[in-house]
């Protein structure tokens, strides 16, 4: 029983060191093309529905190997375009434009990116993989205890 505690006490240990060690190589800058990749399962158009909230729809298309073009739109049939943003890889991080709004990542894999504020943003919000047809968008607003989550679950728009 004491082994087995001790082995389990060490994988533990042994996952919060991995896991301290992504986050101290994301904040060093040590992203790249292949950590971008992995983001390949957002290309395509998106419909996102939330408790509560206006439908969003949404287009992601990689434009390059450091680059998603991110466009957003009023309607269903994805005509009537209202923003753009663009998720890039620079010097070493992965961030998200939007308007003014600029955010980092802090963890990207195979199952998505968490991105914080870095500039005029004042919301945090992840991406996270479900099905090759399906992702949710978590945003989060406020202050602990004041804090305000929205929920998005994105569908894929077959074309």
């Amino acid at each position: 029983m004491r082994h087995a505690l001790w082995l389990a006490a060490f994988a533990s240990l042994v996952g919060a060191a991995e896991s301290g060690a992504q986050a101290r190589n994301v904040a060093r800058g040590a992203l790249g093309v292949a950590d971008l990749r992995k983001l390949r399962w957002l290309q395509g158009d998106w419909a996102g529905t939330a408790l509560g909230e206006t439908p969003t729809y949404q287009r992601f298309r990689f434009t390059d190997d450091t680059t998603i073009a991110v466009t957003y739109y009023r309607d269903s049939a994805f005509t009537q375009e209202t923003a753009a943003g663009r998720v890039y890889l620079a010097a070493g991080r992965i961030y998200h434009t939007f308007g003014s709004n600029r955010w980092v990542a802090t963890r990207v894999d195979s199952s998505g990116l968490y991105l914080v504020p870095e500039r005029t943003a004042r919301n945090n919000f992840s991406w996270v993989y479900v099905s090759p047809d399906a992702w949710t968008s978590t945003m989060r607003t406020g202050v602990s205890g004041h804090q305000r989550v929205i929920v998005y679950n994105m569908k894929r728009v077959a074309r």
